[in-house]
């Protein structure tokens, strides 16, 4: 079992550098880049020629990033794409399509396994509360899909060491468009939720943090920013999550049926 937090810092940064780097510059790629045909006669005779219209500074600077982020995890295709990027003057068409090549086998190789769309990290110990709100608030309430949320506690499923965290985190953590936080007395007394917690955290995408009844906001600590934190039982808050979730994923809006379910897990929770 990883033990110290920062070694999850770094699983999660080192996952994510190279995929996000190299899906930027694809990103800029696909978006900027684009091929001028010309036509030259000479001699009554035409040839083709090609320009490559949008290279500037800022594909270059994220290229740099990109090289910097697999030269030691990669130092071939690293050689490579600096090669590319020397001698684009030279032979630009030649040159972008290695570039491009490049950035998008990177984005295959490093892209994180497909996963669940909402990621629920709690401790073991709250299961009943915690099921009840995927339950009462993300399927009946805001229309989630059970199949879409990773919900299995991590204390349960035999995480032994770095490989089986790393793949943890990869599967569920990186490919989550949300991350919930069910934070409870448990929680705070569990090493290994803490350490989930410090992956999500460096993830950082679309965090939410809910406090469990009972849980003391001011022992919370250092944990988190708890002017971020929110009573899972709060009804504003939820009536917010509500709204969140179904712009973010365009679903029904059925107001009717969702006050019926927020109040009943209240009602259940409290």
């Amino acid at each position: 079992m990883i033990k110290d937090s920062a070694n999850i810092y770094y699983i999660i940064f080192y996952m994510r550098s190279i995929y996000s780097i190299a899906n930027k510059c694809k990103e800029y790629i696909d978006d900027n880049i684009s091929f001028r045909k010309n036509k030259i006669i000479h001699d009554r005779v035409i040839f083709t020629d090609y320009d490559v219209i949008g290279c500037d500074q800022q594909l270059e600077s994220l290229l740099d990033g990109l090289h910097e982020s697999i030269r030691s995890k990669y130092p071939d295709i690293a050689d490579s794409l600096k090669e590319s990027m020397k001698l684009y003057d030279n032979d630009k068409i030649v040159r972008i399509s290695a570039i491009k090549s490049i950035v998008e086998c990177l984005c295959a190789v490093e892209k994180p396994l497909s996963g669940k769309r909402i990621f629920i990290s709690h401790s073991s110990k709250d299961f009943k509360i915690v099921s009840d709100f995927v339950d009462r608030i993300l399927c009946l309430g805001i229309g989630i899909n059970r199949n879409d949320i990773f919900c299995t506690s991590i204390e349960d499923i035999a995480i032994r060491n770095g490989n089986d965290i790393r793949l943890h985190i990869q599967e569920n953590i990186l490919s989550a468009d949300y991350s919930f936080l069910l934070i409870s007395n448990n929680y705070k007394a569990s090493e290994i939720c803490l350490n989930e917690m410090g992956a999500v955290w460096a993830n950082d995408a679309n965090v939410r943090l809910y406090l469990l009844p009972e849980t003391n906001i001011n022992s919370i600590g250092w944990l988190c920013d708890t002017r971020k934190a929110n009573k899972i039982t709060d009804t504003v808050a939820l009536d917010m999550l509500y709204k969140e979730l179904q712009e973010y994923y365009s679903l029904p809006d059925n107001f009717a049926n969702w006050s019926m379910q927020r109040e009943l897990f209240i009602n259940r929770s409290v």
